[in-house]
């Protein structure tokens, strides 16, 4: 019998985010290339920044996570610790020179990873490739509704975009004729075992035990997949999903919008699998404008994700994707003061003392600080769009970059830059001043 078929192969994974068992093809496919071989799995959380050329990075960069973004990661490594434990493997959570002599040590022949927006992961992932050329790269998508770009060029607009791929893929459809294209939408299966990896080579703290401030989550925000799973099955067993576009600009109540997006965001979630059951509450429960806006959010998602797959760099350039710097500047007093809700509004005090202490904000407060951050402090909005990367639990590069570039002018909103009416937000979405009054307090 030829070596082809007598040597094992060792099979390596690096997680980004896909920190999930369900709907994870990446994961699907190194369990099949390894066969009876080894199987090591892997979290490099410092491999973009060692990795990387420093050439294009920016002075605003920042060397450490807040601790709610960091808790929440840390805690849904552990969720996915636990789970491949009772496959048969574990998660190494290693530093980028202990992936290294894995690499070279244990003769990995696959890697596999999930396709990613991530510019800088990106870069990182083709060091890789240059330093080892003799092992084989596995992509597989995990992270979005479409393979590949649903559309033959990245359309100016979303709404452009949204036009498109609901005139050529009719996946909100929520059919229940089995026979029609309308099935549910095809997930990656689900392994019940993995090849071991008996031999560890590092030691590695458990993740409960990472030396963390502990931060102030939102309580209902649990980290991990088990939890996820858990959100997804409790939102639309309740009647939430029928009222949602009506809800969704609320400032803080918990219930009055999906809450997906942390677990969206590090992976513990897939998109697919939210599409799925919101198919079936359409089928099952109801069909109305508001289960439609939920579709609308995901296809917002979807576009961003291709938006920064196409721009790769230009996402974090002053000028965005356009030809003309906006009239901002770095001015460090107003920075500070936005950072820790010091502003001459209410509203945005409020907003960014919410984001501190629990590293997170609605939807509708990040539209309202990004433009108090462009428009009434004037400042490059680089700066606001870190400090996102810095603390929220659900920061998604696509998103975060896309949408302030979409706020400050320079991105894919054809009507230019938007300022907010303050006041008038202000009176709209928080009247009685309970919002203002919880976090000012």
């Amino acid at each position: 019998m030829s070596k082809q078929f007598t040597e094992k192969k060792t099979v390596l994974v690096l997680f980004h985010n896909d920190l999930r068992l369900h709907d994870n093809a990446t994961l699907h496919k190194a369990a099949a290339l390894a066969d009876e071989g080894k199987l090591i799995l892997t979290f490099a959380p410092t491999l973009a920044d060692d990795l990387q050329s420093k050439n294009w990075s920016q002075a605003y960069s920042f060397d450490k996570k807040g601790p709610a973004r960091q808790q929440f990661i840390d805690e849904s490594l552990a969720d996915l610790d636990k789970s491949l434990q009772s496959l048969g493997n574990r998660l190494l959570y290693l530093t980028s020179e202990q992936l290294l002599q894995i690499i070279e040590s244990q003769g990995v022949s696959y890697i596999c990873v999930s396709q990613t927006a991530d510019y800088a992961q990106n870069v990182a992932y083709e060091a890789l490739q240059d330093k080892y050329p003799q092992i084989s790269w596995h992509y597989q998508a995990t992270a979005t509704l479409f393979a590949t770009m649903p559309t033959k060029d990245l359309p100016q607009s979303f709404t452009q975009f949204r036009k498109k791929v609901e005139y050529s893929h009719d996946l909100l459809s929520a059919s229940a004729d089995l026979d029609s294209c309308q099935t549910p939408v095809t997930l990656a299966p689900l392994p019940t075992s993995l090849a071991s990896n008996d031999e560890y080579y590092f030691k590695v703290p458990p993740f409960d035990e990472q030396p963390n401030e502990p931060a102030q989550l939102e309580p209902n925000f649990k980290s991990g997949e088990t939890e996820a799973l858990a959100h997804l099955q409790h939102y639309f067993d309740s009647d939430a999903p029928s009222s949602y576009k009506v809800t969704r600009n609320a400032m803080d109540e918990w219930s009055h919008s999906t809450k997906f997006s942390p677990w969206l965001a590090n992976g513990s979630l897939s998109v697919k699998t939210v599409l799925n059951r919101l198919r079936h509450y359409e089928r099952e429960v109801v069909a109305n404008e508001s289960t439609y806006w939920i579709w609308f959010e995901l296809l917002w998602r979807e576009y961003f994700y291709w938006y920064a797959m196409t721009h790769q760099k230009n996402l974090f350039l002053f000028q965005g994707i356009s030809d003309k710097k906006p009239p901002t500047r770095y001015h460090q007093e107003r920075l500070e003061q936005w950072q820790q809700g010091k502003t001459a509004y209410p509203i945005i005090n409020a907003c960014m003392q919410q984001l501190n202490h629990t590293g997170y904000m609605s939807n509708r407060g990040r539209q309202l600080v990004a433009s108090c951050f462009i428009h009434e402090l004037g400042l490059d909005w680089r700066y606001g769009a870190t400090y996102f990367e810095q603390q929220l639990i659900d920061y998604d590069v696509a998103s975060n970059w896309g949408n302030w570039q979409y706020l400050a002018g320079v991105g894919a909103d054809p009507r230019g830059c938007r300022q907010f009416n303050l006041k008038k937000q202000t009176q709209q979405h928080d009247p009685n001043g309970e919002f203002r009054d919880k976090w000012l307090a």
